[in-house]
């Protein structure tokens, strides 16, 4: 790649955010320091079945879960139960699966009505992965804060739980709280599932070899200031961010021409990253809980509502929730709205 396209390319990345209309902030999520002891207690059987009839869940019930632990896993057996037992929340996660916009608006609705902990444990589990589905980590992380708050200890979705909060703070990025919990990850939970062990060790590498790269550190920032100005924020920092990248992309460009003249080639370290510390992906394996078909995404299907059904759910987010909940939907079906005009 020559350098005066590697230039022109760099300068770009920063010049088209900067030119979004922005209106108000939206806040970074809160991140609890790592705990240096394990707060994850081994899975308590008797209790999670005891806490699902107190939902409502049979004898026949309890007797399907225990015979599909061993063919779909303990984390799926588990959420199917509940699924069978309580039929809002299985409607609610019906519709995620089918990419239908209502689901956030459905799963936080579930959440605000109960005080059940176990119930909560599964609804925020599907929230969070609603959320990182969708692009957007940093309502993820929000759910899962309140997630290993309030509900640990109480389902076996809580190793993926802690996996997917490493994925969230990683796709945000912010890899020096991601990187601590994907390596507690591998220390907590080592018969977790090696499809997430596998995604967690790689990931590992992948943002320690980001860490001694500037160019890799200078993209980090960049993508943070894009995701700022996506979703209109326009205090004062994020303008400095974008001086401060500028000056370093030039000190950047300046040093590939000096190892173009030296080296009679092209600069190297500029290809596609194939970074899976930012890739929502993993690798193939065992089913997780929540896992979904491929199909058009949910800015898509938002887009494609009538005007009179995206109505419906505004109403429904600003009459019926908590003003914590509410805010969370109101950012997340703006954010459908935005990449939907796109």
């Amino acid at each position: 790649m020559k350098v005066h396209l590697v230039r022109f390319t760099l300068l770009a990345m920063l010049a088209l955010p900067a030119m979004a209309q922005v209106e108000d902030a939206v806040p970074r999520p809160p991140v609890p320091g790592i705990a240096v002891i394990n707060p994850f207690q081994p899975f308590d059987r008797a209790k999670f079945e005891s806490m699902a009839a107190k939902l409502g869940a049979s004898k026949e019930q309890l007797a399907a879960f225990a015979a599909k632990v061993d063919e779909l896993g303990l984390s799926r057996a588990a959420d199917d139960l509940l699924r069978a037992a309580v039929p809002k929340y299985d409607a609610a996660v019906k519709l995620h699966e089918d990419g239908d916009p209502r689901a956030a608006l459905e799963l936080m609705q579930l959440l605000a009505a109960t005080a059940d902990p176990l119930l909560q444990a599964h609804v925020r589990y599907h929230l969070a992965r609603l959320f990182l589905d969708d692009d957007d980590p940093e309502n993820a992380i929000q759910v899962l804060n309140d997630y290993l708050s309030q509900n640990l200890n109480l389902s076996p979705l809580d190793a993926e739980a802690a996996f997917f909060y490493a994925q969230a703070l990683a796709e945000v990025p912010m890899l020096e709280h991601a990187l601590p919990r994907y390596q507690a990850f591998l220390a907590w939970f080592p018969d977790a599932s090696e499809r997430f062990r596998s995604a967690a060790m790689q990931r590992i590498t992948e943002i320690e070899r980001q860490q001694q790269s500037r160019l890799h550190q200078l993209a980090d920032g960049m993508k943070r200031t894009t995701r700022d100005l996506r979703k209109q924020k326009t205090d004062k920092p994020v303008q400095v961010d974008q001086e401060g990248y500028v000056e370093e992309l030039q000190e950047l460009i300046e040093m590939f021409e000096e190892m173009e003249k030296q080296a009679g080639g092209a600069a190297s370290g500029l290809g596609k990253s194939n970074s899976p510390a930012t890739s929502p992906s993993l690798p193939g394996g065992e089913s997780s809980v929540g896992q979904l078909n491929k199909r058009p995404s949910l800015a898509d299907r938002w887009g494609d509502m009538k005007d009179k059904d995206r109505e419906k759910i505004k109403v429904a987010v600003q009459n019926g929730l908590p003003p914590q909940y509410r805010k969370q939907l109101e950012n997340y079906y703006k954010k459908l709205g935005g990449a939907a005009e796109k």
